[in-house]
């Protein structure tokens, strides 16, 4: 099938222009416009949480992994990169329980110094195996099972008041990242799989069961939006083929549309992540190439040119890349 001319050359300006933006900057911006949307919404009830609650979780957040991305930096020598910081606080503001309370807040302080210590704990040869959000919550669900004033994960993000700015949002960053058809083939088979759960619930109970009263809810209220988007899209935990990507996709889509209940906790959402990051990490044992730059060449008034040497060989494969 021949892709029309005019629809490549507007990929291709679409992509130019968000290529503008380093994936790490484009994913902050995107999350925090979320979370200026959410603490909009949070005025007029549209959301779970209010407005003091998202305020006070998100300065914990950002103080909390901040601090302890920053010293672990120090102590392994490493630049610190401030935008890795406040991205896992905002994934971990939607994904926990906002709150005003001492406890609560001193659970979210916990979560998110979990998820920033995980990238560098849970590692393998400078690259974390574990997207660190779903650590940090999990963390803190398994934590609350004995003290149940710390909180857990809610995902609150997932309503239908903010499906439509997840979704905009969402597609900036897969389209940047190029895994839109990855994370489309999770939504389709996490939204199908919990679909056909709902359904044997309801036949199950006897309940008369329509069709659109259970796919609605699924769809809008459901955090697989968001999970797909902004966590199960990381390019450090994802594994480098593409049929690997989308065995991943298939493997959390399972596990989040019908997560399996271990008694006190289930292996959905953040759990199902995790296991989607072991079978990643089990494709491709992969660790972070290291470059010095050694000269630089301005080819065209558009296009430089950039010598690097790699501290030891680097195999790639034609139509691999990295981000500088």
């Amino acid at each position: 099938m021949t892709v029309p001319a005019w629809l490549t050359a507007a990929w291709n300006r679409v992509f130019a222009l968000l290529g503008r933006v380093s994936m790490y900057r484009l994913v902050l911006l995107a999350l925090a416009a979320l979370a200026a949307i959410a603490f909009v919404l949070s005025f007029f009830g549209l959301v779970g949480p209010g407005p003091a609650e998202l305020v006070a979780t998100l300065a914990v957040l950002v103080v909390v992994c901040g601090a302890t991305d920053a010293a672990a930096h120090a102590v392994l020598r490493l630049p610190w990169r401030l935008e890795s910081s406040l991205v896992t606080a905002h994934i971990l503001l939607f994904v926990l329980r906002p709150t005003l309370e001492i406890a609560g807040l001193a659970g979210i302080a916990i979560a998110g110094a979990a998820a920033s210590l995980s990238k560098y704990v849970l590692a393998w040869r400078g690259r974390h195996i574990f997207n660190p959000a779903a650590v940090g919550a999990t963390v803190l669900t398994l934590l609350a099972l004995a003290v149940p004033a710390l909180g857990a994960s809610s995902w609150w993000v997932g309503t239908p008041a903010l499906a439509g700015p997840v979704i905009v949002l969402g597609i900036a960053v897969l389209w940047r990242t190029e895994k839109l058809r990855m994370v489309a083939l999770f939504v389709v088979i996490a939204v199908g799989v919990a679909v056909l759960r709902t359904s044997a619930q309801y036949q199950s109970a006897g309940v008369p069961l329509d069709f659109a009263q259970v796919f609605q809810p699924v769809l809008w209220s459901s955090p697989f939006l968001f999970l797909g988007a902004f966590m199960l899209s990381e390019p450090l935990t994802m594994p480098p083929r593409r049929w690997q990507q989308l065995t991943v996709a298939a493997v959390v889509g399972v596990l989040a549309g019908w997560p399996i209940d271990l008694g006190a906790v289930s292996l959905g959402q953040e759990r199902g992540l995790l296991i989607g990051n072991i079978v990643a990490f089990a494709f491709s044992v992969r660790s972070a190439v290291r470059l010095t730059l050694r000269s630089r060449e301005d080819v065209t008034p558009t296009v430089r040119q950039l010598t690097f040497q790699a501290k030891r060989r680097v195999r790639f494969e034609p139509g691999q890349y990295i981000e500088l």
